[in-house]
């Protein structure tokens, strides 16, 4: 028995001596860190010391009016400071055109001063500074807004002026003290954060910044932000990953996690194996390099726990990844923080900052006489709206709505978003009384879906509009997963509206929620494994039209469709009644809705019908030239444009139109070429379906434009058993309608 235990012993002292001796290099490697560092910190301030003593221009840069171009004026413009061709030659006499070309290469995706040589043409070489033409501040560009005021900026751009703003690089002054009247006002305005020494050299991330965030985030932020608000699960059970351990475990009441946002890509699911989680089990032997980056960034914030969908959804049990779906709204609300992988294709990607260097983060910098001209490349937020990777994919819309904060990592920037605030990397960060308190700018509808909200009491009807809107424009690797992929977001409408859904329809609500159409750039397929009559049943965009919620809107502000009339509106002499007819519905009635899904896929209405005779206008991609030159409507068409025959034999025209704004033009619904096929087999005739009367419309509160007497129906196909589909949804005038003679029928919509 002595010769085992005096083996163990040996082993174990060993292994104390392997220890020590791992421990001491990682005391020489940090100390030879911290010794790099420094001497990097002394190199580029000596640097910079040299920088401000010595500079030299060339010619055409000693008479550009630096502090004349960067003083606001009534009217923005674009002024020319030099030439591309002639800044390339010059760039080894003259600093001024050395950091023209820098600055350029901070903006383009290959850095090189021949390649933008090779890329312009004689006449596109031209050099600007130009101001704003909005007037607005830099960190608007970057989708954020705050209280204090911007430094002095222009533009640098080269190019036409149909080319203005692309890339977006930012050129602050800093005057010199007291050499000019800008010097006074700059000291309080906001400037782009001068990154680190170590960010710029290697595109690392600055791990203090994201804790500032969080920081202050958790320390002055109200409810919205807290774990208080998000109702945490007793019963919630789900698997953890320990980052310092690489092992799972069993998520408890009070653990403080991370949760991963990423987009699968393929082929990684196949190489990590079908993850079957357990408490104390390790990690599979192969990870993909953004799950392992987001481990290193949970672990370098001082967080312990992580949630990854992947590893800790087992993935051999159907039953079990059910359930889990379904408990996403608690998953990434009750979550300290969520990592968005925005621009990763695939899990392969990793985490910008982290395994991959930041792109873009470069800052060239030149000392003159009137002050520090800084450049600074902006990514622009509206210009690249909603179009990354992870914003195409259908799942990441959940996560990044149901998220309280969400740290996004970017290919040229680092962000947080959370419910009160935005926080990101070109903002430096500052304390006290004073402290600059950044937020999402709305100024447009943000495609990402960082403007939906979804826990506002009571039902909303425009909150469930942005959720189908941008959702159906995203992709879906499974199309059987068109609802579980937003059952988290429904369920959080469904808690905050006492609203229940019936494949993504809302049951209280469904005659608004049935007239859905194609997003004015989109035409639809059939998504067979739902019904027709949902927007699931179809893929591409679909969208509701605009007077329908500004109609919510206006109920809301006090108005009323019956007795209630704008002003405006009621200087208008009407000689129709704006009630239905007698013995006709104001609205379809619903004979049944079931309130839990698994029921039958179908929809019995009692309603009335009436037959329209139809006729195609255009095939899809044909020349629209019917509208006018200042319309809003595609000049090809997207699809096939029909419209209706009235009872007189003439084509009728579509007042309301398919944008913001009514605008006549002469088609109701458009259709892909196939579902035109299913038309003309019918001898361009259908049946239409009533679903409500409209006494009045408008199209928006700030154009108050209205239409009246008013009525919306859908087109559907007879499936041969009795049963219907639905295709097309349309609004018409109410004469139209009645002048068809519509009868009453009870319809089974499948």
């Amino acid at each position: 028995m002595s010769e085992p235990i005096s083996l163990a012993a040996a082993h174990l002292k060993k292994a104390k001596e392997h220890l020590d001796l791992i421990e001491a290099q990682y005391r020489s490697a940090e100390a030879n860190y911290e010794s790099a560092k420094y001497l990097y910190e002394a190199v580029e301030s000596s640097q910079t010391s040299r920088a401000q003593s010595l500079y030299h221009l060339c010619e055409s840069c000693t008479i550009i009016p630096i502090l004349k171009i960067f003083k606001p004026t009534s009217k923005p413009y674009r002024h020319p400071v030099g030439d591309l061709f002639r800044a390339i030659e010059n760039q080894s006499s003259c600093t001024l055109c050395k950091f023209f070309i820098e600055a350029f290469q901070v903006g383009s995706e290959n850095p090189s001063g021949e390649r933008l040589h090779a890329q312009l043409t004689p006449r596109d070489t031209a050099i600007y500074f130009a101001q704003d033409p909005n007037g607005k501040p830099w960190y608007y560009r970057a989708g954020i807004d705050c209280s204090h005021p911007s430094c002095q900026f222009v533009w640098l751009q080269t190019g036409p002026p149909t080319l203005t703003g692309q890339p977006y690089i930012c050129i602050s002054l800093q005057p010199t003290p007291g050499r000019n009247e800008i010097a006074q006002e700059s000291e309080a305005n906001l400037h782009p954060r001068q990154r680190g020494a170590l960010e710029a050299f290697n595109g690392s991330l600055n791990y203090d910044l994201v804790k500032s965030w969080l920081g202050r985030c958790c320390a002055e932020h109200g409810a919205p932000c807290q774990i208080e608000n998000a109702g945490p699960n007793p019963f919630l059970q789900i698997y953890l990953i320990d980052v310092r351990k690489r092992q799972f475990f069993r998520y408890t009441i009070g653990d403080r996690y991370a949760a991963l946002s990423y987009v699968w890509g393929k082929g990684h699911a196949a190489r990590s194996g079908r993850v079957k989680p357990r408490p104390g089990g390790h990690l599979p032997k192969f990870v993909p390099q953004t799950m392992l980056d987001a481990i290193t960034f949970v672990e370098g914030l001082g967080e312990r726990y992580l949630w990854i969908d992947q590893l800790c959804i087992d993935q051999t049990n159907d039953e079990e990844m059910q359930r889990q779906m379904d408990l996403m709204d608690q998953i990434f609300a009750i979550a300290h923080l969520t990592i968005v992988c925005v621009d990763g294709p695939d899990a392969d990607w990793g985490l910008p900052g982290v395994s991959r260097p930041l792109q873009r983060i470069k800052q060239p910098t030149i000392h003159l006489d009137c002050g520090q001209l800084t450049a600074t490349f902006i990514h622009s937020q509206w210009d690249n709206n909603g179009t990354s990777v992870w914003d195409s994919r259908a799942w990441t819309l959940q996560e990044r709505a149901l998220s309280r904060r969400c740290v996004m990592f970017t290919h040229s920037y680092i962000s947080m978003i959370c419910r009160q605030a935005a926080f990101h990397d070109c903002l430096p960060m500052t304390q006290g009384p004073d402290a600059i308190q950044p937020r999402l700018d709305h100024e447009y509808f943000r495609e990402d879906g960082s403007g939906i909200i979804l826990d506002q009491p009571g039902w909303d009807f425009k909150d469930y509009d942005a959720v189908v809107s941008v959702f159906s424009s995203r992709q879906l690797s499974h199309q059987t997963d068109a609802l579980n992929a937003c059952r988290g977001l429904f369920n959080r409408l469904s808690a905050g509206g006492h609203e229940d859904f019936y494949f993504g329809i809302p049951t209280h609500d469904y005659h608004r929620a049935s007239i859905w159409v194609p997003h004015f750039q989109h035409v639809l397929s059939r998504r067979i494994q739902f019904p027709s009559w949902s927007w699931a049943g179809w893929t591409g965009r679909v969208e509701y039209p605009y007077w329908v919620n500004d109609m919510a809107d206006y109920l809301k502000e006090g108005g009323d469709d019956k007795s209630r009339i704008n002003l405006r509106a009621s200087k208008r002499r009407r000689v129709e009644s704006l009630a239905a007819p007698p013995g006709h519905p104001e609205r379809a009635q619903v004979m049944n809705v079931p309130y839990a899904e698994g029921g039958p896929a179908m929809l019995r209405i009692e309603t009335t019908v009436a037959k329209f005779q139809l006729k195609l206008l255009r095939h899809d991609s044909a020349p629209h030239r019917t509208h006018r030159t200042n319309s809003f409507q595609s000049k090809t068409a997207i699809g096939d444009h029909w419209t209706l025959i009235g009872q007189d034999g003439h084509t009728l025209r579509n007042e309301a139109g398919e944008h913001q704004c009514f605008e006549l033009t002469d088609h109701f619904f458009r259709l892909k070429p196939e579902f035109s096929q299913v038309l003309i087999e019918r001898d361009n005739e259908a049946d239409f379906m009533f679903v409500e009367h409209w006494p009045r419309i408008r199209d928006s509160e700030a154009s108050n434009k209205w239409l009246y007497n008013m009525l919306s129906a859908l087109l559907i196909i007879s499936n041969g058993d009795g049963n219907f589909w639905r295709l097309a949804a349309v609004l018409l005038k109410a004469e139209d309608w009645y002048a068809k003679g519509p009868k009453q029928s009870k319809i089974c919509l499948i």
